[in-house]
């Protein structure tokens, strides 16, 4: 379809031209994104991950920015993680106060 058609009829659309099932979606992302999530699909089902899987890699950055040695538990709790969950993130992270060998090897040396 035609990107001006399609705009017009989204102009056009309200909500009570979507399907009841569909509605609370249509309420989270508004009509136009419905519509164009719609055409993208084209009558496919899409799977939406869950939250946890999409937030994880934000939420491990957050985990090693506040990661001081010694706050293992207090961040387990935060990010309502077990203090081994809190381990494997930090796994391939040098301990804190220790540089890297790429570090090392750029260091000045005059």
């Amino acid at each position: 379809m035609r990107t001006e058609l399609l705009n017009e009829l989204i102009e056009n659309t309200t909500i009570n031209d979507i399907g009841e099932r569909y509605r609370e979606v249509v309420e989270l992302i508004g009509i136009r994104n419905f519509v164009l999530l719609s055409n993208y699909a084209r009558g496919d089902e899409l799977y939406f991950p869950k939250v946890e899987n999409v937030i994880a890699p934000a939420r491990n950055r957050k985990i090693k920015e506040e990661f001081n040695g010694y706050n293992q538990k207090e961040l387990a709790d935060r990010y309502n993680l077990t203090t081994k969950q809190i381990q494997n993130i930090m796994r391939d992270e040098p301990p804190v106060g220790q540089i890297s060998l790429d570090e090392w090897l750029r260091r000045d040396t005059s």
